[in-house]
């Protein structure tokens, strides 16, 4: 993309006016608001924002909504367009523009931020310059010896079979403890299972480390201040800096608005200290961003009119014409075998779905509900289909295999029996069933009879290894964990909570593999040091065998409270007998009275707190 500055500085009316057009801006907690224009005068500055999010759901501005500006707090007076603390819900297109007003700023000002309150879940908008400050995509305190790989570099290792012990030193470029406390980085292994781990940032300098034991090239991605900012490779015992500019988001949400102008494209992250750099320094290719098959993402809606046999060609066809887009490019040879990659697996993805396609699109022909029964019949997808396809893809590419959807292949391709054609991706369905094993420290001999006999001996190894730490957790975090009590099921829940009479209980239904109840987790575990530090408060953890116990005895020593892990008939209990539960998280409150109610409304982390608060009160 060509170079452009991304804010315009009118000044008008002498020096008792300052206009300055989409501001640049340091540091972002959401994409989800843009700060379009700066308008300051002497009676006040107003900001004009622009809000996105999906249409039928809702932002809100809190009234206590301040910018800041060289160590002074400038309060919101006003505001067009919205009404603080009040819900404004998004229309069709799901984009809404208001105006916020606050005191006026000294026309001399240089920057300010915008903070909407201390809510986890705040916008934040650091760094808001008001110079007419060009954007760079190669600056703020990024090492000079880290650079976009260049366009010799052509290939990439494969893939490590191996143990080690990993490092990650992380480094947030434009940080403000503001935007975060701590980030998170997500990882995935060979068979997709995801770990989520927690980095805590250093407020002086922006930066945390993660160590942990790493089986085989995983990839990852890094969320600071709520959005995801860079991915990588990494191969296992390595020591591996990543450096994320937090002006990514300003960069998505600002492009995703402007039309008049360029803008100058900011690469998310940058690595150093892995054999897989290059990879993940490739310079961010905005042609291939968009560039990916429709379907089974979207429905068309004469889809429910093709055989299986002209569906599948259907999607080979769009699969070929969307690869010689790629092929003609010209971006970098690394970043199109990437994408080349990507495609494969998405066109088997596509294939595999293409009965659910099919009836879908039936369904929205004849307007029929998602669950109405079907009274037309569709000849189905068969490994043959696959076959086509796949006899023409080479799945044992290194780009493919290191890729974080190669893990999807096991479940979709029917037979994968075939050694030369499959390589070692025709492990990962036992492979996954074995790993289950070992996280529960279960690890049979039959299953390690059968993994004896696997080509690569490193899956062996592996499985052993989780297993062994399963078992050690378990010895050391054996006193964590509550017994059950032993009474008929419907007395389980009073029989739990019973022992506090007088308290508030809060119980949280929640598992290990939930994304969203180890977010929740991790935004409440403060507040039992601090604001709900209280005797006459009990958190209680209610979990199930479905949380491998080796991942459940590590988590749970970071997790204040009573811990329960139930067995599947104690679960169903409790979350479809006792309780009407539609999912996890969920949080039932236990009053000092001894009454208590299901409060999935506690999914709103500030009702949860304001609730519990006026509870102890």
């Amino acid at each position: 993309m060509s170079i452009a500055a991304v804010a315009t500085l009118i000044c008008s009316c002498g020096p008792q006016e300052k206009t300055v057009d989409f501001p640049t801006v340091d540091a972002v907690g959401s994409t989800s608001v843009i700060i379009e224009k700066v308008e300051i005068t002497k009676e006040h500055t107003a900001l004009h924002v622009r809000a996105y999010n999906n249409p039928g759901w809702w932002i809100k501005i809190v009234s206590e909504t301040f910018i800041q500006a060289d160590g002074k707090k400038y309060e919101m007076t006003g505001a067009e367009g919205i009404e603080p603390d009040v819900e404004l819900w998004m229309p069709e297109d799901g984009d809404s523009l208001f105006v916020l007003k606050f005191e006026p700023l000294p026309m001399k000002t240089k920057s300010f931020d915008f903070i909407e309150g201390y809510e986890e879940r705040a916008f934040r908008l650091l760094g808001v310059n008001l110079e007419g400050k060009v954007r760079t995509a190669y600056d703020r305190g990024l090492p000079g010896h880290v650079k976009v790989t260049p366009a010799s570099k052509t290939d990439v290792p494969g893939f490590v079979y191996e143990i080690g012990e990993s490092t990650i030193n992380l480094h947030l470029l434009g940080y403000s403890p503001d935007i975060t406390e701590a980030t998170e980085v997500y990882i995935y292994d060979f068979i997709g299972d995801q770990v989520q781990k927690t980095v805590k940032i250093d407020p002086a300098t922006g930066s945390g480390t993660l160590k942990f034991t790493q089986y085989g090239t995983i990839n990852g991605f890094v969320i600071a201040g709520g959005m995801s900012s860079g991915s990588f490779q990494m191969a296992p015992g390595e020591t591996m800096d990543i450096w994320c500019d937090l002006a990514y988001g300003d960069y998505l949400a600002t492009s995703n608005n402007r039309t008049d102008k360029p803008l100058i494209t900011i690469k998310p992250s940058y690595t150093k200290g892995s054999i897989y750099d290059a990879l993940n320094n490739l310079p961010f290719e905005d042609e291939f961003f968009q560039l990916g098959l429709s379907r089974p993402y979207s429905v068309m809606l004469e889809d429910y009119m093709l055989s299986a046999e002209e569906y599948v060609d259907v999607i080979i066809k769009e699969y070929e014409d969307i690869m010689k887009t790629v092929n003609a490019s010209s971006a970098h040879p690394m970043s199109k075998r990437t994408k080349q990659a990507e495609l494969v697996l998405q066109a088997v993805q596509a294939i595999a779905y293409g009965d659910y396609v099919r009836s879908e699109s039936y369904r929205m022909a004849k307007g029929l509900s998602y669950d109405a029964p079907l009274d037309y019949k569709f000849d189905p997808i068969t490994p043959a289909h696959f076959n086509s396809f796949i006899d023409s893809c080479n799945l044992t590419d290194p780009f493919l295999i290191i890729s974080r959807g190669v893990s999807n292949l096991a479940a979709l391709i029917p037979d994968m029996s075939d050694r030369e054609k499959y390589g070692n991706i025709r492990y990962i369905a036992p492979l996954r069933d074995a790993v289950l094993e070992a996280q529960d420290g279960k690890l049979s001999d039959e299953t390690l009879s059968m993994m004896r006999e696997w080509d690569e001996a490193f899956f062996f190894r592996m499985c052993e290894d989780i297993n062994a730490k399963a078992l050690a957790m378990k010895e050391a975090g054996k006193n964590l964990v509550q017994e059950t009590p032993d009474v008929p099921l419907d007395k389980l829940f009073e029989s739990i909570v019973a022992q506090h009479k007088g308290k508030v209980v809060l119980v949280d239904f929640w598992n290990t593999w939930c994304g969203p109840c180890r977010s929740a987790i991790n935004h409440n575990e403060p507040y039992k040091t601090g604001e709900l530090a209280d005797e006459d408060l009990v958190w209680v953890y209610i979990a199930n065998e479905t949380s491998p116990l080796g991942k459940y005895m590590e988590m749970i020593p970071d997790i204040k409270g009573l811990h329960y892990r139930l067995n599947d008939a104690q679960w169903r209990q409790l979350t479809s007998k006792d309780f009407d539960i539609d999912g996890i998280p969920s949080y039932v409150l236990v009053k000092k009275d001894g009454t208590y109610a299901l409060r999935n409304d506690f999914r709103d982390h500030a009702l949860l707190v304001s609730t519990l608060k006026s509870e102890l009160n």
